[in-house]
């Protein structure tokens, strides 16, 4: 298991590797790792993405578990922890790093099951928040099953790992908080949109591109977002403001029911899809404010990329974000879809508000959220857990070298 030098066999597993929050956390984890030297394997399930399947360094070894899914499914889920344990026998990693909740549950019970020396598991989203009472339970119940064995949890933000602490699951010293990285200097530094470039990406709005007061909301189009229900608030608001015009950006199930929402309300001429968008960091800089309305999630990365994209935010309470949209100085946080509908008439209505949201924006420290500090941590946390459950590195290294041995 121990390679010459201190290398470690490390194995990502996640439930989808799609065009997500958690899935590029995973990507830059398992690129990081493999610039650095280790050996790095990537399972993920049947739902996966060829383009983010394409931006893996070349020597992580990507490795599809067909029965992993998302919904639960007895059958499938016992093929997959069966499939999965014999794979990690085979490979017999050093650490298995789960993300995402059934790539958890199903994987972090294969490593056990496999003897790995070491488990992670990264806390995305908590599966027991804002569900019926059934389903909190049983979530809860698999939580506390699986966390004796978990040796390190990786919190996204503080409030995941409050969550978990209040709900008894881990203790504090094997939980870390270490946010999700990504390309800041390229969300900080893209240029906005001209309006000869909306006009060809897009098709104007009812009043223009020149007049529009654009707001932006990314988010997958799947129902824990709420796309349907807060298209509900925005006919009111446009009501209020008339130049109001929603820009949706995103792809997935749900895309049918949106634009058949967009036509029962009359919101053609104010809402444009935009789909999935690589230049996605130009489109922040092109909004006047950015939203998300989602119902359960960690701290989504969407929320750090408005951020540093300097833009006011409005969003749904979420645990953690309150360190990126402080009420009244960033933006505002709602316990509610339909609460959204004041302070987005606020922003649209008085510029002095949105610009002084804009300072307060742009005052936040968001270096920990680069890609380079993410694995910087996730490499000490390794290494410490490396000390600790399999023994001193070899001849006394300080770091992993930066180089494999021969």
């Amino acid at each position: 298991m121990l390679f010459s030098g201190g290398y470690m066999k490390i194995v990502h597993i996640i439930t989808r590797f799609i065009r997500g929050g958690a899935d590029e956390n995973t990507l830059y984890s398992c690129n990081g790792q493999a610039e650095q030297g280790h050996e790095v394997y990537l399972m993920y399930g049947r739902e996966n993405h060829a383009d983010i399947l394409g931006r893996l360094h070349p020597d992580v070894r990507p490795i599809c578990i067909d029965a992993l899914v998302r919904e639960v499914s007895p059958v499938k889920d016992l093929q997959a922890l069966l499939d999965m344990g014999l794979r990690l026998r085979k490979i017999r990693p050093d650490i298995v790093h789960t993300h995402t909740s059934k790539a958890g549950f199903v994987g972090r019970l294969a490593a056990m099951f496999s003897q790995s020396p070491i488990i992670v598991h990264g806390v995305h989203i908590l599966p027991f928040l804002n569900v019926g009472p059934m389903e909190r339970r049983i979530y809860l119940a698999c939580e506390k099953m699986l966390s004796p064995v978990t040796d390190a949890f990786v919190d996204v933000s503080a409030g995941m790992k409050t969550e978990c602490l209040v709900n008894r699951i881990g203790d504090e010293d094997r939980h870390h908080v270490i946010p999700s990285g990504m390309d800041v200097a390229a969300f900080q530094q893209a240029e906005p949109l001209s309006e000869a470039e909306l006009a060809a990406m897009a098709e104007a709005p009812v009043m223009g591109w020149a007049d529009a007061q654009v707001m932006l909301m990314v988010a997958a189009f799947e129902e824990r977002k709420r796309h349907v229900e807060f298209l509900d608030i925005f006919a009111r608001i446009v009501a209020a403001n008339p130049r109001a015009c929603l820009l949706l950006a995103g792809a997935g199930p749900l895309e049918p029911a949106i634009r058949a929402r967009i036509d029962a309300l009359g919101l053609a001429g104010h809402v444009r899809v935009i789909g999935f968008r690589k230049d996605i960091a130009r489109w922040i800089k092109t909004a006047q404010l950015c939203i998300l309305s989602s119902e359960r999630e960690g701290l989504p990365r969407v929320i750090v990329q408005y951020a540093l994209g300097g833009k006011p935010i409005i969003a749904t309470d979420l645990p953690g974000i309150d360190f990126i949209v402080q009420n009244d100085v960033t933006g505002f946080r709602v316990d509610t879809v339909e609460a959204m509908e004041r302070p987005i008439n606020l922003v649209l209505s008085h510029e002095p508000t949105s610009e002084r949201l804009e300072q307060g924006v742009r005052g936040i420290d968001l270096s920990p959220w680069s890609v380079s500090s993410m694995n910087e941590r996730l490499e000490a946390l390794y290494a410490d857990l490396w000390d600790r459950k399999i023994g001193p590195r070899q001849n006394g290294a300080e770091a992993f070298p930066a180089v494999r041995q021969a």
